[in-house]
């Protein structure tokens, strides 16, 4: 089972090479790096093994499609550059794919996680995009916005993602549970960032997302309402 590790940059010179050194090799076959920074970030990670390939566009997603892209493992995982997502629990996605998953999300909220790098406004804004998609979709998932993620080339293909920015996490998530595609859940504590700060806008991107989570409730709405039928029909 070839598995490619996608990973988007952007000035990331202080953090990557920590990122990329503590990867677990041999669970890993291809790390892919899609880069937009204008320091050392794409030269670190070219001396380290990795494929770099410069970034076409701009946008969280829009690295992550274009990573996607150029890989060639059968399974793909998604993380961070900056090392709050600890590389040490890709088995653990993995170990679920191999059992039968077709996507398998980490989660900082489970009972067994949390995160280190929370402050009061993002644990409430996490909170609060996570109640709206449960609601919204019905999933039951803990952490709507923890995009570090394992997921078959086949499922993924499925999906058909388009979103450019942060809102992609939510596209991933809601289009998985519509497809009918078998999802599950790791605990895995975020970490402090190694080095910089957030890239991402609090208050901004929560109103983007909370905008994006009413837009793909009424493109999916004949999925869900197949899905909520079909599950009635289960129940009779």
């Amino acid at each position: 089972m070839k598995v490619s590790l996608v990973i988007p940059t952007y000035n990331e010179e202080e953090s990557i090479e920590k990122t990329i050194n503590e990867v677990p090799k041999k669970f890993i076959d291809e790390i892919i790096v899609v880069d937009l920074s204008y320091d050392k970030t794409a030269e670190i990670a070219k001396r380290l093994g990795c494929k770099v390939y410069r970034q076409k566009g701009i946008g969280f997603g829009n690295a992550f499609r274009q990573g996607v892209k150029h890989s060639s493992g059968k399974v793909i995982v998604l993380m961070d550059a900056d090392g709050s997502q600890n590389p040490k629990d890709i088995p653990k996605l993995l170990e679920r794919i191999r059992k039968g998953y077709d996507c398998v999300f980490a989660s900082r909220y489970t009972i067994e996680s949390h995160s280190e790098d929370d402050t009061l406004l993002r644990s409430f804004g996490n909170w609060l995009i996570t109640t709206i998609v449960n609601i919204f979709f019905h999933i039951n998932t803990t952490d709507a916005l923890f995009l570090y993620t394992a997921i078959t080339r086949d499922a993924y293909n499925k999906l058909n993602l388009k979103s450019d920015k942060f809102d992609y996490c939510i596209e991933l998530l809601v289009k998985a549970y519509a497809n009918n595609l078998k999802m599950s859940e790791v605990p895995s504590i975020e970490r402090k960032r190694f080095a910089g700060k957030s890239k991402v806008s609090t208050v901004k991107t929560g109103f983007n997302l909370v905008k994006s989570i009413i837009v793909w409730r009424f493109k999916l709405s004949k999925l869900l309402n197949k899905k909520r039928n079909e599950r009635k029909k289960t129940i009779k």
